[in-house]
């Protein structure tokens, strides 16, 4: 979870530093800022800016998913193998007995 809250964190905080930097460049020029336009112009700009300066950040946050998730397979695979180990001693056991049931009522008949 630390790359998660690292990751979103500079994503935030890029987020914020480059609305600030287009509001006051906005402000310079035209005199008023667009609150609307600024944030729009913002989200471009540090998406743009996260895709390259934050990369090891990613990178570090989908290895971490990714090991979670193979890890979480894993443990399903497990636990299914362990469900179709036990059906199938419970089929054995159940038909050894069926079996050595009638042997025994055979024997009686007879």
């Amino acid at each position: 979870m630390k790359e998660f809250w690292t990751y979103t964190g500079l994503r935030l905080l890029s987020l914020v530093a480059t609305f600030g930097i287009v509001a006051g460049i906005w402000s310079l020029v035209a005199g008023e800022v667009n609150i609307f336009y600024s944030v729009i112009v913002a989200f471009v700009i540090s998406g743009v800016l996260s895709f390259f300066v934050l990369d090891p950040q990613r990178r570090a946050f989908a290895e971490k998913v990714e090991a979670r998730a193979a890890k979480a397979v894993e443990a399903a695979r497990a636990k299914e193998d362990a469900e179709i180990d036990t059906a199938a001693d419970t089929a054995a056991d159940t038909a050894a007995g069926t079996a050595s049931n009638g042997e025994g009522d055979s024997h009686k008949m007879s």
